[in-house]
């Protein structure tokens, strides 16, 4: 049987196609096998709008959530898809950490942190990248955590890092912590970007207590 040179042609195309197809496939097969992050960062960049569309679950949107008044929003799991919320708290593996004045510490004690409703935190990966770009500078660090421009002047800073944030019930919030302003986006993001999560009360002895060198 001979085939026509029209469907020679679709053959070697198909050939060529496929070829084609798996050279470039395998690679990214191999990011999912050792970095989940790899994969998940080539579809969807960290701080893409396109991303947190995609984070919602078929009839939900941010703006839904935002519209319903705080105390009576939603479980997280209620409206975000279960692959966003995995990936959200992986980014906590290397544990939470957030920045705190003394004077509060020194004011309330270290025995126990946070509120019972749950305690703010980002990623310890996340909070080492600012203040490295930070190199001191007071500034820098108020406006990139939202901080109104010299609330932090004279003040000393603590670091708190949690090395084990899952043991502490790590969460997406929810919108209805007391600590959630009206700046709360709901998919545990800050307005710049940067990811946040919260956790139950800490108590001494379970965190790091380091004090930041401000110029």
């Amino acid at each position: 049987m001979f085939l026509s040179s029209k469907m020679r042609l679709f053959l070697i195309y198909l050939l060529l196609f496929n070829a084609f197809f798996s050279a470039t496939a395998t690679p990214k097969s191999v990011c999912v096998s050792e970095d989940y992050n790899l994969i998940e960062n080539y579809y969807f960049p960290n701080d893409s709008i396109d991303f947190l569309v995609k984070a919602f679950r078929k009839g939900h949107s941010k703006n839904e959530v935002i519209s319903i008044p705080k105390g009576s929003r939603p479980n997280p799991s209620n409206y975000l898809k279960w692959r966003y919320r995995h990936r959200h708290q992986r980014n906590f593996r290397r544990g939470a950490s957030f920045l705190i004045p003394k004077y509060i510490l020194d004011k309330y004690g270290r025995a126990i942190l946070g509120r019972q409703d749950g305690l703010f935190v980002m990623s310890k990966k996340q909070m080492d990248d600012l203040l490295q770009k930070a190199n001191g500078q007071l500034a820098f660090i108020e406006t990139e955590l939202g901080i109104p421009a010299g609330l932090w002047n004279n003040t000393a800073l603590i670091r708190i890092d949690i090395p084990h944030p899952k043991r502490h019930h790590l969460r997406i919030p929810s919108g209805n912590e007391t600590g959630a302003n009206d700046l709360w986006i709901p998919g545990g993001k800050l307005p710049n970007g940067y990811l946040e999560s919260v956790v139950d009360p800490v108590v001494e002895g379970k965190y790091i207590e380091t004090v930041i060198i401000l110029k």
